[in-house]
């Protein structure tokens, strides 16, 4: 499935250096959203990026109503495009 994550510029070299998505917090519950929308993400950042993933409904929170999902692992870099 496609979904979208806002980020900043940035934010942007961080991932593409470390080669996957994730929101890095010193926090055992740190995870990264990503907005089902693309105009809902465009609220949140300068560099929005188009991310393929397949939403597990227990573990994500995901639900088919929502405006995003949580994802608590790292999403390959491989899977994120900049758009």
């Amino acid at each position: 499935m496609k979904f979208y994550h806002w980020t900043t510029k940035e934010k942007r070299e961080k991932i593409k250096s470390e080669w996957v998505l994730r929101w890095v917090r010193e926090a055992p519950s740190r995870c990264t959203y990503l907005a089902v929308d693309e105009d809902e993400a465009k609220q949140y950042g300068d560099v929005v990026l188009e991310v393929e993933y397949e939403p597990k409904k227990l573990k994500d929170n995901y639900c088919e109503w929502c405006w995003q999902v949580r994802v608590y692992e790292p999403i390959p870099i491989e899977n994120v495009r900049e758009i």
